[in-house]
Formats: structure tokens, C-alpha cells, sequence
């Protein structure tokens, strides 16, 4: 039961372009990102479809690549994480592995912006990948990019999904640098980390990772650009947390949800790591409603923007005049808004993309890869070294 990845000897063979094609037919083009890219592939003499991830040779250390491989590996025994297939294997430029192939793309391409998912597709999705970083969490190992973009689905339905891209998987209690970027579901002790001092590794970072992209299910936006003091939302949703989320007054973007959404969401995105709940504590939430359907509609918070002809803020925000009656304790101000700036939105959905100092060219750079010389008819043995590094 213990990951193999720490000193894991593997063989990595070399193929030129025209290896790779007699051995596989390319299909299509799946996604490409700053690291590579993943093609669907079909086996020329099996007909077996896969998918190949190609990880560009001048972006990331062979020992990152192989402790990725080996890491998806050891966990893919878990229903609810990505397989990977005995397929390795280096081009001139790329190194490569195969896994399966997620027919119904990624749960960020299903997500309808500024609208979210059916509860019940969000729930089925919440139990899964919860029982996808429990199994990790398990192993004292943290995913650290738990984000849709990773949730690979079998069905459009979120029937069968799969958390894939171990690359910045890392040991609990490691101390690691800080990440390059801040995006929406990255903690706020990881945005507030420097450089020189980094951060250490625990599951509380899965645990606000989750918490994020539950809120963006239900939503289709984001809850927040960055989970740092300048972000007006997030400091609206962190004044109500240090008040004690009183009942009765809520964040702007965060009314639509019902209390028991709430106390799941205060558990899942405390302040204080320590203070966050474990990701399975969420599934004794998945029996309530989870979301208000008066107030789900895209409409209305478009109403509240159209109240201010110029487009910035000029005052408090309230509910609808039509229901404002009856939900008159759900007013309060609107966060204070950096001069300058216009009319608090909801912050869309977009592909976010973070990067690992660890794997970054400059390093590549400094400490060459094995298994890159002239001799490409060699087969390399390289070692996955201590994951924490």
C-alpha cells in the first residue's frame, strides 16, 4: 500500500518521430499547455485508443517526468484516479508516457460559464474526487493542482470522472518553493509565501483547492482572481469569516447558497490550514440542497450591475426590488473596491495554469537530465529520486 515512487528504476526507450508512427496513429490533438502536450493515439495493431502526454525535454527535468510516471502509477489502483499504461518512452524533444483516454474531455469544458452544473452532477463530482484525494491523502501525499482542467470524464454526465496530473504531487511536511502564479485555487498561505522561505506541503492545500472548485461547479465563476488581501471579493469573504459568518448577511457572491452550503464551504475554506476539515467530511453534506434555486439564476446579479449606468460601484448592493420585502437582512455593502477600479463582477472561468519552480527550464537548465545523449538506439536507466526535493 505504500507509493513505489521513491526509488523506482525505470527504462525509458528512444524513438524517433517515424517510431511513433508505425506504433501509433494519430487521431487528434487532446490539449496543449506550457509543459506539452496530450494526443489521442490509436494503436496500429491493437485499435486500442490512448492517451499520450507529451512533456516538452527543455521545460522539465527527466527525474520530474519519471516521478510523475511512477507517482500516477502507484495511485492509479484507485477507481477515481487516471491509469497509466506500460508506455514510456523519449522523442528528441519530448519525453512521453501513455494513460487512458478520458472519452468526454475535462470537467472545465462542460462547466457553463456564469451558470454552473446541476447539483446533482456537482454532487456525484464532489464524492468522487473526494475519494480520489482521500486515497491520496492516505499516502501522505498532496496533489497540489486540484483543479477542473485535472477532472477527466468518462461521461458527460460526471457518472465516472478521473483526477489526472500527478506533475506537482509532493510529500506531506515538504518544504517546497513557491509556486510561480497565483491562481483561484491556490490557498492564501501559498499566494502569501515568499521565495526565500517557500512553504510547507500539507492536505489543507487540497482541501481549499476543492473548496474552490466545488464553489465553481455550482457557479460557473470563480469565487476570487486570488486568494490575497487586494482581491475585493476574497476580502469581502474573509471579513465574513472573521466576524463568525453571522446568518443573515453574506458575501456578494455567496448568497445563492443554502446554510448548509455555507457551514460546508467555512469548513472547507477556513483562513487557518489547521482549521480546514478533511476532504471527506464534505460527503455528509452531499444530502442537502446545496444551492437556492431563487437565487442561482445568471440574472440575478446582472440586475445588481445594472443598477450603476457607468459601471462602478456608487453605493450598497441589495436584493431585487421585486423580493427585496422578504430577503431585507441579505443587504449589506458591497467590499470596498480599490480607487480606480470598476463594479465588482463575478470573475469567469477560465484554464489556469500554474508552474513549479522545480521543473522550470532555468533548472533543467543547471542540472542536466539523464539518458539526453547523441545515442538515441540507447535505452536509459534513470532513478525517480525522493519526491520531496
Amino acid at each position: 500500500g505504500v507509493p513505489v515512487e521513491d526509488m523506482q528504476s525505470l527504462t525509458i526507450a528512444s524513438l524517433s518521430a517515424a517510431d511513433v508512427a508505425k506504433q501509433y496513429e494519430h487521431i487528434r490533438e487532446l490539449g496543449k499547455g506550457t509543459y506539452g502536450k496530450v494526443d489521442l493515439v490509436a494503436h496500429r495493431t491493437q485499435g486500442t485508443k490512448i492517451a499520450l502526454k507529451f512533456v516538452t525535454k527543455n521545460k522539465t527535468k527527466l527525474k520530474s517526468f519519471l516521478r510523475e510516471y511512477s507517482l500516477t502509477g502507484s495511485l492509479s489502483c484507485s477507481p477515481f484516479i487516471v491509469k497509466v499504461l506500460d508506455v514510456l518512452f523519449e522523442t528528441d524533444d519530448s519525453y512521453v508516457f501513455g494513460q487512458e483516454y478520458a472519452p468526454a474531455g475535462d470537467l472545465f469544458d462542460i462547466i457553463p460559464p456564469q451558470v454552473g452544473l446541476p447539483e446533482e452532477m456537482v454532487k456525484r463530482c464532489m464524492q468522487q474526487l473526494g475519494l480520489a484525494l482521500d486515497f491520496i491523502h492516505t499516502k501522505n501525499l498532496v496533489h497540489r493542482d486540484v483543479k477542473p482542467e485535472n477532472v477527466l470524464l468518462f461521461d458527460r454526465e460526471c457518472r465516472r470522472i478521473k483526477l489526472a496530473d500527478f506533475g506537482m504531487t509532493r510529500r506531506v511536511g515538504c518544504r517546497v518553493k513557491r509556486v510561480s502564479g497565483t491562481i483561484p485555487y491556490t490557498a492564501p498561505e501559498v499566494c502569501r509565501a515568499t521565495g526565500s522561505e517557500g512553504f510547507l506541503v500539507t492536505t489543507s492545500l487540497d482541501v481549499w483547492a476543492f473548496g474552490v472548485l466545488v464553489f465553481c461547479m455550482l457557479t460557473g465563476n470563480f469565487p476570487w482572481e486570488a486568494a490575497l488581501p487586494v482581491d475585493a471579493f476574497y476580502e469581502e469573504f474573509r471579513r465574513w469569516q472573521k466576524a463568525g459568518c453571522p446568518v443573515g448577511t453574506y458575501p456578494s457572491q455567496w448568497r445563492r447558497f443554502t446554510d448548509d452550503a455555507l457551514r460546508m464551504f467555512q469548513r472547507l475554506l477556513a483562513a487557518e490550514p489547521e482549521k480546514r476539515c478533511g476532504v471527506k467530511d464534505v460527503f455528509c453534506f452531499i444530502k442537502y440542497e446545496l444551492v437556492s434555486e431563487l437565487r442561482r439564476r445568471a440574472s440575478y446579479r446582472a440586475k445588481r450591475g445594472e443598477r450603476s449606468s457607468s459601471g462602478v460601484c456608487t453605493g450598497s448592493c441589495t436584493s431585487s426590488s421585486s423580493s427585496s420585502s422578504s430577503r431585507a437582512s441579505h443587504r449589506h455593502p458591497e467590499p470596498s473596491t480599490p480607487p480606480g477600479t470598476s463594479c465588482l463582477r463575478p470573475a469567469p472561468l477560465k484554464r489556469s495554469v500554474l508552474s513549479d519552480p522545480l521543473s522550470s527550464r532555468e533548472e533543467a537548465g543547471q542540472h542536466p537530465s539523464p539518458g539526453r545523449d547523441k545515442n538515441k538506439s540507447q535505452m536509459v536507466m534513470a532513478t525517480a529520486i525522493e519526491i520531496c526535493v
